[in-house]
């Protein structure tokens, strides 16, 4: 799996922090959503889960909402190490791919390593 990562600062490639980055370097990695903020703070998105399923569904519809994800909160990380991330660029799949350090849940350095 994989989580995803969106910028509130700008990027090396000009437009690239308009995009939603996917990463396997953050744990636990379960489609959670990370975001760094204006002063490279790596904060978090948590959440609650409940079972939002409806008992007399039939057939895999048994299974729509068993995992809900409510009351979503933000909290900064103190996470300290290296993360990759990458997306698609456009529509002809051009791939865009960046790599950065944080110290303490603060990013210290960002380059493109593919672009």
């Amino acid at each position: 799996m994989f989580n995803e990562i969106r910028f509130k600062r700008s990027l090396p490639a000009k437009g690239a922090s308009r995009l939603l980055f996917q990463t396997k370097d953050l744990e636990p990695s379960i489609l959670d959503l990370y975001e760094v903020r204006r002063n490279n703070t790596l904060w978090h998105e948590i959440y609650d889960i409940e079972d939002q399923s409806d008992p007399k569904a039939k057939g895999i519809r048994r299974f729509e909402g068993r995992m809900a994800r409510v009351n979503k909160r933000w909290e900064p990380t103190n996470f300290t190490g290296r993360v990759e991330f990458y997306t698609h660029w456009d529509h002809n799949g051009k791939w865009i791919e960046f790599e950065a350090e944080f110290v303490a849940g603060k990013m210290t350095k960002v380059k493109e390593i593919k672009g």
